[in-house]
């Protein structure tokens, strides 16, 4: 029992340490993503990002392709990879990235040009293709650096990826040359990551020989694969939908929307990444387990919500004042947007609980579940409601596909109260939409009022439901 509590109080240090590093690398990731989209956004206009933005998709797609499921795997093991086990996912990560790199150049490239008439979306698919490629020398070390909860190395390679493309991409754009910018920050954002991450772990395998060890690795994780490429699917929804039947205008507002709001969620990031490594130490301890899966959902309910909330009940002010007239609408895109990103933020955890428990095909089941109803909604929705379709046919899918989770979490887990986080979160809603509306009649500072007292309140509430045990533990 000694030892129990030991181990328990030690991976509680390294979490918190852990945490604490991610989230100044998404608060530095944060800053510059923001800065730069508006920056890009005011230079180039929705059109031009639009554009991008459908090779962005594909960089993340292929990048989800090379992954293979083999991150997750590597992190959720009890015992560290051998070298065996690394140089066979290399020879596989390998194979599928030059393979992904040719379909992109003569395959998807040459698609795009014929869909959307436009050659510039084949130059920025290509650029993201090679781009995407050096992913194959960047998953397996940031893998081993996330076992070991060295988030801090971790943090260093991401947001070297942000940078080198912000600050090549700027450049060029204010230099007149925002095309060749964004061309050359697509291969940059994944060349610079894979060079610093292979020499922090002095990663240089040789290919594997051995198939029947490639296949062995296939059958364990392909139920990760499909369940992360499920997601990027999700992603392809709008550039397919939207940009062949709205126009990549439409298509530009719904991604920067997203973006901007993906940038806010670094809370729910650090939760998941932090506590798909602690759910794992824990996974044989029943008790310990269904505890720090309430405390995480908990704790990130009241941390989360009243950040993000807050900042998107203010857009219809901030967003035409940054971004431009050529952005107008888009608060409306971000104001839906935020219930479902949030309620996913949400679910991240009971999605952690589950993989850390080897319990891939059900969330497999969940993400191809949210898929079909993501993309039947949009296609309905897309030409009455243009770029707000996208988070519309979010919301839909969100709520019809979080079932999976709630029962999969209590057949495979435990039992979670949700009623405190369900009333919380009902209520943060109302806040924002009568905040957005206050907003819109010219009465902001009454808006900041409430919002005050809310953030007031939920520190209370914070310090009541979980009176800083996990942390100061940590310590």
């Amino acid at each position: 029992m000694g030892k129990e509590m030991l181990f328990l109080n030690d991976l509680k240090k390294v979490a918190f340490r852990g945490g604490t590093n991610l989230f100044l690398r998404h608060l530095l990731g944060f800053t510059i993503n923001f800065g730069g989209g508006i920056v890009l956004a005011r230079i180039l206009g929705p059109g031009i990002l639009g554009m991008y933005f459908i090779s962005y998709t594909l960089f993340l797609i292929v990048r989800g392709l090379i992954d293979f499921g083999v991150q997750a795997n590597f992190i959720r093991q009890l015992e560290d990879p051998t070298k065996v086990d690394l140089k066979t996912a290399f020879t596989l990560q390998q194979f599928i990235g030059i393979t992904s790199l040719v379909l992109m150049i003569f395959v998807a490239a040459p698609v795009s040009l014929s869909v959307y008439k436009q050659k510039e979306v084949a130059l920025f698919i290509i650029s993201a293709g090679i781009g995407a490629y050096f992913y194959c020398w960047h998953c397996i070390p940031v893998s081993l650096l996330e076992r070991k909860f060295e988030y801090r190395k971790v943090g260093i390679i991401e947001v070297s990826e942000i940078a080198v493309f912000n600050l090549v991409s700027i450049i060029c754009a204010i230099k007149g040359y925002g095309i060749a910018g964004l061309f050359a920050g697509n291969i940059l954002r994944g060349l610079l990551p894979a060079v610093i991450s292979s020499l922090y772990k002095k990663f240089f395998p040789s290919i594997a020989r051995d198939i029947k060890s490639i296949l062995e690795l296939i059958k364990t994780v392909y139920p990760v694969l499909l369940s992360n490429l499920s997601v990027y699917l999700i992603m392809l929804a709008p550039p397919v939908i939207i940009g062949s039947m709205c126009g990549t205008e439409a298509l530009g507002i719904s991604q920067l929307a997203y973006s901007m709001l993906g940038s806010t969620t670094i809370v729910a990031t650090i939760f998941q990444r932090i506590a798909l490594t602690s759910f794992s130490r824990l996974q044989t301890n029943a008790g310990e387990f269904n505890n720090a899966v309430s405390k995480s959902l908990r704790l990130l309910a009241m941390v989360y919500l009243p950040v993000v909330f807050g900042i998107v009940s203010f857009s219809a002010w901030w967003i035409p004042l940054l971004y431009g007239e050529k952005w107008k609408g888009m608060e409306s895109v971000v104001l839906i947007a935020v219930i479902p990103i949030s309620l996913a933020g949400l679910l991240s955890i009971i999605n952690s609980a589950l993989i850390s428990k080897g319990q891939f095909k059900l969330v497999l089941k969940q993400n191809l579940l949210n898929v079909i109803v993501y993309w039947l909604s949009m296609s309905m929705l897309a030409r009455r409601f243009s770029a707000k379709a996208v988070p519309l046919a979010h919301l839909i899918a969100v709520l019809i596909s979080s079932y999976l989770f709630i029962y999969g979490y209590k057949k495979y887990c435990g039992t979670l109260d949700y009623s405190f986080v369900a009333t919380y979160f009902l209520f943060s809603i109302l806040l924002l939409g009568s905040s957005f509306f206050l907003i819109a009649k010219g009465l902001i500072i009454v808006s900041i009022i409430l919002w005050v007292v809310f953030i007031l309140y939920s520190g209370l509430l914070l310090k009541r439901n979980i009176p800083f045990t996990f942390l100061k533990e940590g310590n």
